[in-house]
């Protein structure tokens, strides 16, 4: 399945936000399980597009674009508008922008992991269970500590320029693949991928500025301490080979939740990437709909011992 902005609406928000979502919903009147798809930094709705219809198949889905990525804009000019308080207040409006007022599953990847689990830390009561795919942990893996350098923001700014010159896109072609090694490998940037990314930093540099300001504020330091908080089912699913965030990181997290006595698993998938929303969706796709939406009751996990 090939999705495009063109599938996409956009949902108004009582925060005074919009977000553009994709939504995946039953319409024959059956009730199902409510699942919101939030992506990392920087990233779109689309980097969902091979696990979204998968998951679909079991619960009514949404993947947004946070505020400030993809064809969202941003909610103010402020690093604080980007912090995970803010996107978590964001992520919740959005689910009751959808009237999906009882408890959601969240899926998230990268940063969206951690904006899950802001979610799941501020709102208990809305959150039925957490799939956190190659998440933030702690301490902050080494993109963010150079994203929260001081310079970081103006440097996102001139290199915003570059981008939004045409003549130079053979030049921002190759910094962007450079960048992005990291967050695709061990498999290689994908072409169309890559293209998709460079045009849209052209028409909104401001995504560059959103990346830097996502990381500051020791989000991932605020991550362990909430750690403690979570209540609800969490599954932890982490590349080996994650070039980006290291499995040990997000697993300080799963090992505070276990020890304040909270419910979670970690699943290590053997010679998976950060991007295994691409290239292991199957795979992640199943281990979701056992663990916790088709669980004996939905979100009761059936494991909460660590894994791999």
């Amino acid at each position: 399945m090939t999705t495009s902005y063109a599938d996409a609406q956009r949902l108004k928000l009582a925060t005074g936000n919009e977000v553009e979502a994709l939504l995946r919903l039953e319409t024959n009147g059956s009730v199902r399980p409510k699942c919101l798809l939030l992506h990392g930094n920087p990233g779109c709705h689309l980097d969902f597009e091979q696990l979204l219809p998968r998951l679909a198949r079991a619960a009514d889905i949404a993947a947004i674009d946070l505020p400030g990525f993809g064809k969202s804009p941003r909610s103010g000019a402020s690093a604080e508008s980007m912090s995970l308080e803010r996107l978590a207040q964001q992520a919740i409006s959005a689910a009751d922008a959808l009237g999906w007022h009882e408890p959601i599953f969240l899926v998230g990847h990268s940063h969206g992991g951690g904006v899950a689990q802001a979610v799941a830390a501020r709102y208990p009561e809305r959150v039925a269970g957490l799939a956190l795919i190659g998440t933030l942990g702690a301490p902050a893996h080494a993109s963010y500590r150079l994203l929260s350098l001081p310079g970081a923001a103006a440097f996102a700014r001139a290199v915003g320029f570059l981008f939004g010159r045409p003549r130079l896109r053979a030049l921002n072609r190759i910094i962007l693949r450079t960048v992005m090694s990291d967050i695709f490998s061990p498999e290689r940037v994908p072409a169309e991928t890559l293209e998709r990314e460079l045009d849209l930093f052209a028409s909104r540099p401001e995504i560059l500025l959103s990346m830097v300001q996502v990381s500051l504020g020791k989000p991932c330091a605020k991550l362990l301490h909430s750690a403690s908080e979570l209540r609800c089912p969490t599954l932890f699913l982490h590349g080996s080979e994650d070039a980006l965030v290291p499995a040990s990181c997000a697993r300080a997290i799963h090992e505070r939740i276990l020890a304040a006595g909270g419910r979670s698993q970690f699943q290590l998938l053997p010679g998976a990437g950060h991007m295994l929303i691409r290239y292991q969706a199957s795979e992640l796709a199943q281990r979701i709909l056992h663990g916790l939406l088709e669980g004996p009751r939905n979100g009761e996990m059936r494991v909460a011992a660590c894994e791999g």
